[in-house]
């Protein structure tokens, strides 16, 4: 039987295997996307990171050196415009970059990473509040980093292997600073924690920002 007899049974796998592969090409491409531009960007990470050493400078040179019960209230106001800030810039930056991909900002995705911080975010939050009811705010430094860690890790479940390195990052400083204040009294409490606050919040956003922009992020 002549060659060409075969062609028209061969064609159709030919075709098949290729069409799959261009399948498989377009799955993982979106799958690329989808976790690449739901991360807050290299931008976003550096301004993340310079908020919150100006938050620290004011509580160190201002909030510290107030007394009586409306210091925990400025203490409180300080640290709530801090995060606000964070996540409005945080915010703006994500939505013009979604658009700039032709994606939303509310997506499946963002929604499963935002309730996978939630634990780790609300339970930072209820310390925050029971510690400086207490009078001791100096000791919410250390939980704020092991809290944020936590919710960074989950996030980077569903993100870049950079997101779940930051979160790792944040737990040992957090674990670290636990470690130090731990082991001292009175006024250096305070300031070793402030100190490595803006070393976590501070350096360690600005460092992941910079990698981030590095490699297009």
């Amino acid at each position: 039987m002549p060659d060409g007899d075969f062609e028209p049974m061969m064609k159709p796998g030919v075709e098949m295997h290729q069409e799959a592969r261009e399948n498989l090409r377009i799955i993982r491409d979106l799958m690329e996307r989808s976790t690449k531009y739901s991360t807050f960007s290299g931008l976003s990470g550096v301004l993340a990171g310079l908020v919150a050493i100006v938050g620290c400078i004011i509580q160190y040179f201002y909030i510290d050196n107030l007394t009586g019960g409306h210091q925990k209230v400025i203490f409180l106001v300080n640290w709530v415009l801090v995060v606000t800030t964070a996540i409005g810039v945080d915010y703006l930056i994500t939505k013009r970059r979604a658009a700039q991909v032709g994606k939303t900002i509310i997506s499946r995705l963002g929604n499963q990473m935002f309730t996978a911080s939630l634990p780790g975010l609300g339970t930072g939050a209820l310390l925050t509040f029971l510690l400086v009811k207490l009078g001791l705010s100096e000791w919410v430094y250390p939980f704020w980093m092991m809290t944020y860690g936590a919710a960074v890790s989950a996030v980077g479940l569903f993100s870049q292997r950079e997101v779940g390195r930051l979160g790792r990052a944040f737990l040992i400083s957090g674990l670290l600073t636990f470690i130090l204040v731990s082991s001292l009294s009175g006024a250096n409490v305070g300031h070793i924690g402030l100190a490595m606050t803006a070393l976590s919040f501070g350096g360690l956003h600005i460092l992941y920002g910079i990698g981030m922009a590095r490699h297009g992020g």
